[in-house]
């Protein structure tokens, strides 16, 4: 089974070979590649309100109500909000839980946006966090801060560039009071960026360096916390890139990163490998790559393609991209893992395609060479429709990681984030659809178990 799931992910990567890759953007590389996927149509550059009346099941219990959801464009300026007011169908209860703990009611905020990352000189935004990279996305890449949609977090996303030669890019996954969570930075340099000659301007060097010391207790006072990171965890990375090609129809760029995962020091973790220690010992890990991102444009907006391939090589006790969309599921759990991961090459790939930025659609694989369960491979796919036929709205986002087996890529378990929606729209400003959430959160107990929610609905959405 691992033999097949190995040979159908290097048939995708011999396509993202073949694809070419989009319009040049500032006469810079892209680089950090924050997400090519809402690269290619971001949502949030686009004025709309949402207003709808839903039925919902969450956590076993039914729910009746509306959710507010607009979404508010001013050029660079932008701010989308979520409100829910939704009622319990047996008792009546106002449904509270989103706001529990930590931010509370400034989660009805999804994002206040200011600029377009890569795109302006300052862009930053404060919300939801979803797909974020750090640098070329060695430590840190399509991470999410909120996978949990109830228990929504408030985070900090920015980048800063200073007359074409410096910049600082960062973030910080939430806003709360009871610990120093996930903190991630980048100051970077272009020596040669106002020298005018072609190329060579958009040489950059940037550093990275990231730690948690994540102990917040989510559920109150006698509620479990990350054990493993009592003292921290840290991350340093190096990273380099350059724009190999550059015009109106492609541009490409090159790039290389080496990255360290300093030893985690725990005393919890020191007990735990006593218990289960690792056969190659523990300490800290290395990982190098080098890789290619590619874009292209034909014929305006008609069909675009975003391409990404990178090989990899790690030591024992490293795992590419760490902090990625499934970090903040379990952190511990994660950080158990180094201590059973041996040295590895590994190949990183993404696709994604627009067409008439109506249909967007694409994926990334981090496949290990030799796939076990100290060393599984991690998937994403993305789907989106915009109006489709004038009518059909869908979405779709899906994450799949410590897959060792093809026959469990679409199985939901504890290492699945899933939102899919279907929509139909009745007139212009009328909708009815239905939204099926899925993701693995930490329970009052300290338990994890599926955490869930159906909501059919029926909604005024309109663009303005």
């Amino acid at each position: 089974m691992k033999k097949t799931l190995k040979l159908s992910s290097l048939l995708l990567l011999v396509l993202f070979l073949y694809s070419g890759a989009s319009k040049a953007q500032d006469n810079y590389p892209s680089f950090g590649f924050d997400n090519s996927f809402t690269n290619l149509s971001n949502p949030d550059s686009i004025s709309m309100f949402t207003g709808a009346f839903a039925f919902a099941q969450i956590g076993g219990e039914n729910y009746a109500g509306i959710r507010f959801q607009p979404n508010l464009s001013f050029g660079k300026v932008g701010i989308g909000l979520d409100v829910p007011v939704y009622f319990n169908l047996d008792n009546g209860d106002l449904y509270t839980d989103e706001f529990k703990n930590g931010t509370g009611v400034l989660r009805l905020i999804s994002y206040l946006r200011y600029g377009r990352k890569k795109k302006d000189p300052v862009y930053v935004k404060l919300g939801q966090l979803k797909g974020e990279s750090l640098g070329y996305g060695s430590l840190l890449n399509n991470y999410s801060n909120s996978p949990s949609f109830e228990k929504r977090k408030v985070g900090l996303s920015y980048d800063i560039r200073i007359k074409k030669i410096f910049g600082v890019e960062g973030m910080y996954s939430d806003f709360n009071t009871q610990s120093f969570n996930l903190f991630a930075i980048r100051p970077y340099v272009r020596p040669f960026g106002t020298s005018g000659i072609p190329f060579i301007k958009t040489l950059d060097f940037g550093i990275s360096y990231i730690t948690d010391k994540d102990q917040t207790k989510r559920f109150g006072d006698n509620s479990e916390i990350n054990e493993f990171l009592s003292d921290g965890i840290k991350a340093y990375g190096l990273d380099m890139g350059i724009l190999l090609i550059n015009s109106g129809f492609i541009n490409l760029t090159g790039y290389a990163h080496y990255s360290r995962l300093s030893k985690v020091k725990s005393d919890s973790l020191i007990a735990y490998h006593q218990l289960t220690p690792p056969t190659q010992g523990y300490d800290a890990g290395k990982g190098t790559g080098i890789g290619l991102n590619a874009n292209m444009n034909v014929i305006g907006n008609l069909f675009r393609l975003n391409t990404r391939i990178e090989r990899l090589w790690y030591t024992d006790n490293y795992i590419p991209q760490f902090f990625d969309a499934m970090y903040e599921v379990n952190k511990d759990a994660k950080i158990a893992m180094l201590g059973d991961v041996k040295s590895q090459q590994g190949i990183y790939g993404s696709l994604t395609a627009s067409i008439l930025d109506i249909i967007m659609v694409g994926g990334n694989l981090l496949l290990p060479d030799n796939i076990s369960e100290s060393s599984p491979a991690t998937m994403q796919l993305n789907l989106r429709t915009q109006d489709l036929f004038d009518k059909i709205i869908i979405e779709g986002y899906y994450t799949k990681g410590n897959l060792t087996k093809m026959s469990d890529t679409f199985k939901f378990d504890s290492n699945s984030l899933a939102l899919m929606r279907f929509a139909y729209k009745i007139t212009p400003f009328l909708v009815t659809g239905v939204d099926y959430r899925w993701s693995w959160s930490e329970q009052e107990d300290g338990s994890f178990k599926a955490d869930n929610s159906v909501m059919p609905y029926m909604a005024l959405r309109f663009q303005f």
